[in-house]
């Protein structure tokens, strides 16, 4: 396979996919929470390695126009896709580059600035060792005393389990002709025939069976492609990972996963001694990694890390503006962390959801709030740590700033791309307010084309463009998995559209998405 490509998966492009952890407004929130300094300008420089087709790129573009937005990766036909879908939308703060990693980092092209946030997610694991020593030269070349770096790699020691599978799968899927997306699903079809033959180690793992049972986890086959047919795919340990980082000047300092810099939320209290007994920062790190299983890590190192005091982080988190972004009737107060689950005080929690659905507030006012109606006092660190990292609320990071002609269009042009049917892992709706993202499903993207369209919040109205885009794309309503006649079609799309313009549209105007 190797080639140009280096051995990576190049015959077919990636899903697109916004992910809300490589937004900047996320990335300083995680390492305000883990006790460092990270304020970023109005006008920050971004860099995404590893793009993709540009979709999360592209967000924080729209979501920020004030800042400087560049966008990389090897493979052409995903950077033409990005290119058309800016230049769509009327983006002019982002450029979307065509280059092989070395080539950025030894020749840089004319005008590329100094970056106060680099991200890459998906690249570090599947790419080979001189492609990582070309990242690490572009770091430190192109980072930002103070700077920010997001790193998201596949972590050991939980893939152990994984090696022989995806071994079999690369050796299997090279002896085949066609496509990646199809060998692999050929390979995935062998694999789950020798596990029920009796093949003791694909029997031994429950993550095994989530990963060949196609009916409980039918993730797409591109995507699995691109997951276990690298030629350099290596998940590696998190000390691994920071020994590489650190001729950038670069050392860790939290994760972007914020449940994860809650120690108490993470690991019993016997745990957590034997942790902090451990000699090193390394070992500490391995430790940390054998006690839960955290397949995936999401790493913040700072170019020089700064630390600030309690009652600044606390100061800082208790003036940030939080945004409800699950309708109010779906708030749970029950959280998954990675120690199992906590729960959140009702009597605390219940004012503070309520006061959240009427409008966005500071920290400080949901503090007063649950407060005033009987609840127990809650510090701003866990405040912000529950709501934000159940994924129920979003900072919001400029909570003045007006709706956007290039935002609503980005969004348009994301729907008409991917939205029917949808494909792709996660969408996202511009918000100038949070300057980031709004996640957001494929018949909400839908919802927004057509009002951005013209159409008034109306389900009918709505309800008739939809259907109307799927009727020129020859595409059917399915129900139950089988196309569903006109009428019972129409149908289905009215509900539909009616819950989401009842429980998304207040939302989207409340954060100057529209």
């Amino acid at each position: 396979m190797s080639g140009w490509s280096g051995g990576y998966v190049s015959d077919i492009d990636y899903l697109p996919g916004y992910f809300i952890f490589q937004s900047p407004p996320h990335l300083t929130l995680a390492l305000t929470i883990a006790g460092f300094e990270a304020v970023l300008p109005e006008d920050f420089a971004y860099c995404e390695l590893g793009c993709g087709l540009g979709l999360t790129a592209g967000v924080i573009a729209a979501a920020n126009p004030k800042a400087r937005i560049v966008a990389v990766d090897f493979l052409p036909g995903q950077i033409a896709t990005a290119r058309a879908l800016a230049a769509e939308a009327g983006l002019s703060n982002i450029d979307y580059l065509e280059a092989d990693f070395a080539d950025l980092a030894d020749d840089p092209p004319p005008g590329l600035p100094m970056f106060d946030v680099v991200s890459l997610h998906g690249v570090w694991s599947w790419v080979s060792d001189a492609t990582r020593a070309a990242i690490i030269r572009f770091l430190a070349r192109r980072v930002k005393p103070g700077g920010i770096v997001h790193v998201g790699y596949s972590a050991m020691p939980a893939w152990t389990p994984i090696m022989g599978l995806r071994r079999f799968l690369a050796d299997h899927a090279a002896a085949l002709p066609g496509r990646s997306d199809h060998r692999i699903l050929s390979a995935m079809e062998a694999a789950s025939k020798l596990r029920a033959a009796g093949a003791r180690h694909l029997a031994r793992s429950p993550w095994i069976e989530r990963i060949l049972d196609r009916e409980k986890q039918p993730m797409p086959a591109a995507y699995l492609a691109h997951e276990y047919l690298n030629e350099n795919w290596r998940p590696m340990f998190a000390a691994e990972v920071a020994e590489a980082f650190a001729p950038a000047k670069l050392a860790y300092a939290a994760s972007a996963t914020l449940t994860e810099n809650y120690p108490e939320l993470c690991f019993s209290e016997e745990q957590r001694a034997l942790i902090d007994a451990q000699p090193t920062e390394a070992a500490r790190e391995t430790a940390r990694d054998l006690c839960f299983d955290r397949g995936f890590r999401h790493d913040l190192f700072l170019r020089g890390r700064r630390h600030i005091s309690d009652h600044v982080r606390s100061r800082r988190l208790a003036a940030m503006t939080l945004a409800l972004v699950k309708p109010p009737g779906d708030v749970t107060y029950e959280v998954e962390v990675p120690g199992g689950k906590a729960e959140m005080a009702a009597a605390t929690y219940k004012p503070i959801f309520a006061a959240l659905a009427e409008r966005p507030r500071t920290v400080a006012e949901l503090q007063r709030t649950g407060a005033a109606a009987g609840g127990a006092a809650v510090s701003s660190v866990e405040l912000v740590g529950m709501l934000v990292g159940s994924h129920q609320a979003l900072p919001v990071a400029n909570p003045a700033a007006p709706a956007s002609e290039q935002a609503r269009r980005h969004a348009a042009a994301i729907t008409r791309a991917w939205g029917f049917p949808g494909r792709g892992l996660q969408f996202a709706i511009p918000s100038p307010r949070l300057g980031a993202g709004i996640p957001a499903y494929q018949v909400e993207m839908q919802v927004f084309g057509a009002l951005v369209s013209g159409c008034a919040p109306e389900t009918a109205m709505v309800s008739d463009w939809i259907a109307g885009e799927l009727s020129a794309r020859g595409e059917a309503v399915l129900v139950e998995g089988v196309p569903a006649p006109p009428d019972q079609a129409r149908e289905t799309i009215m509900g539909v559209v009616a819950e989401v313009l009842d429980k998304r549209l207040p939302l989207w105007r409340s954060l100057a998405a529209l």
